[in-house]
């Protein structure tokens, strides 16, 4: 028996269109993306934009995301408990390392920056929060990807269509799950080159009262500046995420 209402799952899908899409859509390329007649397409844009979830332009006459969900996306952020309490470790963090400073999440099978500090130099790498990404593509998605299950870590690399980010980047799938057990036996990860030419990221992993890793913290640079100081950022890194660790209850 089918639980979910077609009508709902229509909607979310047409609203995910905007992620990789531009910034405004007509009921025509809406229509050909969901594989629906334009009526059909034309009766959900009504109602999401009644409710403010999609808004018309009234020049082009296409639409695009309305305001309701940056207030519910503004929300759901607030009230992400890891979110607030990493804030000022990752303060100190940049502040300490003078480099950029993430916090990594999984969410299904995607991973997401959800909150940073950025660098204090003028050259300086940067991410985008809240988009999404495969999670074997970035040392703190690979170092949260490290300490799932087995059955989880299959299901993201099992149908993974590699994307090859650089020249550094991996090749295969076992090149992937040899470099996870090297994370999970060490500890964390430090890579270079292997999303972006000339920056090297450093991440590990933090853990709740269960043992599960919630989260990764990463500091990310370019390679030429941050590299000489390898030593003392990963000292500091990892003096970070034992100690959020330990506030959150975890005990090794």
């Amino acid at each position: 028996m089918d639980h979910f209402l077609s009508s709902v799952r229509n909607s979310c899908t047409l609203l995910k269109l905007f992620l990789d899409s531009p910034k405004e859509m007509g009921v025509t390329e809406l229509s050909k993306k969901l594989s629906l007649s334009k009526g059909a397409v034309h009766k959900i844009l009504s109602t999401l934009e009644a409710e403010g979830f999609i808004r018309q332009n009234p020049k082009t006459k296409q639409y695009t995301l309305g305001f309701t969900l940056l207030e519910l996306g503004s929300k759901v952020i607030s009230n992400h408990d890891i979110v607030d309490f990493s804030q000022p470790f990752l303060s100190q963090l940049a502040k300490s390392t003078n480099e950029l400073a993430v916090l990594c999440v999984l969410d299904k099978t995607d991973a997401l920056y959800v909150s940073k500090v950025d660098s204090i130099h003028p050259i300086r790498f940067n991410v985008e929060i809240y988009r999404r990404f495969p999670p074997y593509s970035t040392s703190g998605s690979r170092v949260l990807l490290a300490y799932q299950s087995q059955e989880y870590q299959d299901q993201i690399l099992q149908d993974a269509e590699l994307i090859s980010y650089t020249s550094q980047s991996f090749t295969s799938i076992e090149e992937i799950k040899q470099n996870l057990l090297e994370i999970r036996r060490q500890g964390y990860e430090i890579s270079s080159n292997r999303r972006n030419l000339g920056v090297t990221g450093f991440a590990a992993p933090v853990f709740d009262a269960s043992g599960e890793v919630t989260a990764a913290v990463s500091v990310i640079g370019p390679t030429d500046r941050i590299a000489p100081q390898q030593s003392a950022v990963l000292e500091q890194l990892l003096a970070t995420t034992q100690t959020m660790s330990a506030q959150l209850g975890y005990r090794a």
